[in-house]
């Protein structure tokens, strides 16, 4: 328990400050002797940190919860979260990834908008990174933390981190057990680039094709991979059951160097004459796909899709010459502004839905330019 607030130096008084007004300065120590918007007190316990005699004490107590600027639950009290200035805090996958750094952008236009206070960490696409980032915004004491990371394995320990000191979160794209959670419908998603896929194969090769190659990202687990699960099905939908031996999983890791190398020695396999499509599980895959297609000698029949949407890929997909035939957008620009709608209640004890799915649209090479 906290001692009483030592007194502050050179404070204003009535006998100094003839503008001073005691019953406000008593109103203010009182709201600043909790430590955090979670953290309740009792009548005695403020008694003992502000100084504050009992009675008057009370009195402000009982007229602060009346205008709710405290709410109380039998003899405990905590401040009111509709009346403090709301702070976030956004582990965001990586500044370097372009659909990361749009979301953030989208996040903190929304922030600014709502009056809220938005502190972001970098979790750089690292598993102990991203544990570092959690226990600084518990330590940060926010409101209410927003969590954009790639592994599966660190997802609990994570979710763990906030669920102990009583801080709501909200798992981004990539779903964390156990948590709020806000993005895509990955299998839908997924469905949807099958879908584009088969549409390209009957529109430029008579619905005949080598191989399917889904560009994966194994650490990210299995909600993200239900991408790829839904790429086979959305060509199943018009082609009907694919034999298993044209469907290659390949490890992209998730960025452009590691779906360049492995897309390139997948093709080093394949007959120059072979027709390939290229499923890549996000926006960097589906650039390290480009470029490993571009280092191919001769003509070649590939197409790939992505996932994302940024505007990297958005510039690729704009070049006819590009074997990127198009991306499944999740309209990055629109997550600031429908997460904060969908999150302020839970920040507001009111009850939430566990999840909201963020649309998302394929976007063709005609469409883009």
């Amino acid at each position: 328990m906290k001692s009483k607030l030592p007194a502050k130096q050179n404070e204003p008084s009535r006998k100094i400050d003839k503008y001073w007004v005691p019953i406000v300065a008593k109103t203010l120590d009182l709201l600043d002797c909790f430590s955090s918007v979670s953290e309740t007190l009792t009548l005695e316990e403020v008694v003992q940190r502000t100084g504050i005699p009992h009675t008057s004490a009370f009195r402000i107590l009982h007229t602060l919860v009346v205008r709710d600027y405290l709410s109380q639950s039998g003899r405990q009290y905590r401040l009111s979260r509709l009346r403090k200035k709301l702070k976030f805090g956004f582990a965001n996958l990586s500044k370097h990834i372009q659909l990361a750094v749009e979301i953030q952008a989208s996040l903190e236009k929304a922030a600014a908008a709502a009056g809220i206070n938005l502190v972001v960490w970098d979790n750089d696409r690292n598993a102990d990174t991203a544990i570092r980032n959690a226990e600084l915004m518990v330590a940060e004491k926010v409101d209410l933390a927003i969590e954009f990371q790639l592994f599966e394995q660190v997802a609990p320990v994570i979710s763990d981190i906030f669920a102990r000191a009583g801080i709501p979160l909200i798992s981004m794209v990539n779903p964390h057990h156990g948590t709020v959670y806000f993005g895509v419908n990955n299998y839908r998603a997924g469905f949807t680039a099958g879908l584009a896929l088969a549409e390209h194969t009957a529109n430029h090769w008579r619905s005949k094709f080598d191989a399917i190659v889904l560009l994966e990202s194994p650490l990210a687990g299995r909600t993200t991979h239900s991408r790829s699960v839904g790429v086979v099905k959305g060509m199943e939908e018009r082609f009907g059951k694919l034999p298993e031996n044209i469907i290659h999983h390949l490890d992209g890791g998730g960025d452009k160097a590691t779906s360049k190398s492995a897309l390139s020695n997948f093709l080093k396999s394949m007959r120059p004459s072979s027709k390939i499509l290229v499923a890549a599980i996000n926006d960097e895959s589906a650039i390290g796909a480009v470029e490993a297609v571009k280092a191919i000698k001769g003509p070649n029949q590939i197409a790939i899709v992505g996932h994302g949407g940024s505007a990297e890929i958005m510039d690729i997909i704009k070049d006819s010459k590009s074997p990127c035939i198009g991306v499944v957008s999740f309209n990055s620009d629109r997550y600031g502004s429908e997460l904060f709608s969908f999150t302020l209640p839970i920040v507001q004890g009111r009850s939430a839905p566990t999840g909201q799915y963020v649309p998302h649209k394929f976007i063709s090479r005609a469409a883009a330019k």
